[in-house]
């Protein structure tokens, strides 16, 4: 699952992506050459597009099965057109997701199962 289905610009996703980069290597005490790649996965942090994916989609569980905050569930409801940024990126994001994480009905699960399913994404070659 990539992370194409948000509204936040490339640029912008880009700027704090070097921003994480910088800190997984202050964090870890590794030289600027260091792969920031292999010390994010070490530390189990996500790229920030992947980030966004994951928190959309607790968002998207959250609001499908509480119906909060009811802004939210209005908004998956009905179409609106002046919220159209959260209208088209929530349902490519959670569509995205395999049919089998859609359907757990505990968050601390889907939890575990998004992240799992991010990390494979972004982590494997």
């Amino acid at each position: 699952m990539g992370y194409s289905g948000h509204s936040m610009s490339r640029a912008n996703v880009d700027k704090l992506q070097r921003v994480q980069n910088i800190l997984a290597r202050v964090v870890v005490g590794a030289p600027r050459t260091s792969s920031s790649l292999n010390i994010r996965r070490d530390l189990h942090w996500f790229h920030v597009g992947h980030r966004i994916t994951y928190k959309l989609c607790l968002t998207t569980w959250k609001t499908l099965h509480t119906s909060q905050p009811l802004y939210l569930s209005e908004l998956i409801s009905h179409y609106l057109p002046s919220s159209r940024a959260f209208s088209v990126s929530v349902p490519s994001t959670w569509n995205s997701l395999p049919a089998h994480i859609r359907s757990i009905d505990t968050l601390s699960t889907l939890k575990r199962h998004v992240k799992f399913n991010l990390f494979r994404c972004a982590f494997t070659v």
